[in-house]
């Protein structure tokens, strides 16, 4: 992706809101980027978990291990940051990022961030009030991110529309190999769950699964999702607008 659609993605991030054009461009030259493969860990612990992760491109889910068992937590797509107060303290305790599908990922080290701000008030000002605005809606990340099976299932399937959508006659066609244990892994669902969830989608025509996982309305898909994504991709756009 090019630092130009970069920037436009980062605009729409409340972290980075209100903040100068020319500030935003210098942060994304201090950010790493890293690519995980699908089905790919990245443990949130030590200074991996000193760092603010912004999905670029892709999806992951962002998981918790406790007492041995695995949790599903939230669907990440392309344009959203996996808990903006990891940049200034930590939060993580027992979580993962697991990409479900080919990602690009952001990251911007806590102490790298810390320097910059330190001969940059003004900037240092804006960034202190969104982030006071964030914090005060925000739980423990167990909490913040633990969403029931349809909004994780609703926002896996925004994602690949996104990534690998194909307008057809009857709506967008999700052009991925997909098997239902893939998408049942992907979102961390039991198997009755699992069903059940689709079933439901099936039944507010949403999609339609006679032949192939087809995105029948993508703006109630969206609105079950409940949160803002980031359009890549002109086709995808194109969509949009056919949609109205």
């Amino acid at each position: 992706m090019s630092d130009t659609k970069l920037l436009v993605m980062m605009r729409g991030i409340p972290l980075w809101r209100n903040v100068p054009e020319e500030d935003l461009q210098e942060i994304l030259k201090l950010m790493q980027h890293l690519e995980l493969a699908m089905g790919e860990r990245l443990r949130l612990e030590g200074e991996a978990g000193e760092a603010l992760y912004t999905v670029a491109e892709g999806i992951v889910k962002l998981v918790e291990e406790r007492k041995g068992w695995e949790t599903a937590l939230d669907i990440f797509t392309g344009g959203r940051c996996i808990e903006e107060l990891s940049l200034f303290t930590s939060v993580f305790q027992g979580h993962s990022i697991v990409a479900v599908y080919p990602t690009k990922l952001l990251r911007l080290e806590r102490a790298v961030f810390a320097q910059y701000l330190k001969s940059r008030p003004d900037t240092a000002w804006v960034v202190l009030e969104n982030t006071a605005a964030i914090a005060a809606r925000r739980n423990p990340v167990s909490q913040s991110f633990r969403q029931p099976l349809e909004i994780r299932l609703a926002r896996y399937l925004v994602g690949l529309s996104q990534l690998q959508g194909v307008i057809s006659p009857k709506g967008l066609v999700i052009d991925f190999p997909l098997q239902f244990s893939d998408i049942q892994w992907a979102v961390g669902a039991r198997e009755g769950e699992m069903v059940a969830a689709l079933r439901s989608l099936v039944a507010k025509d949403v999609l339609d699964l006679s032949e192939k996982l087809v995105v029948t309305n993508l703006e109630q898909l969206k609105a079950l999702a409940g949160t803002w994504f980031y359009v890549i991709g002109h086709s995808f756009v194109q969509y949009l607008d056919i949609s109205g």
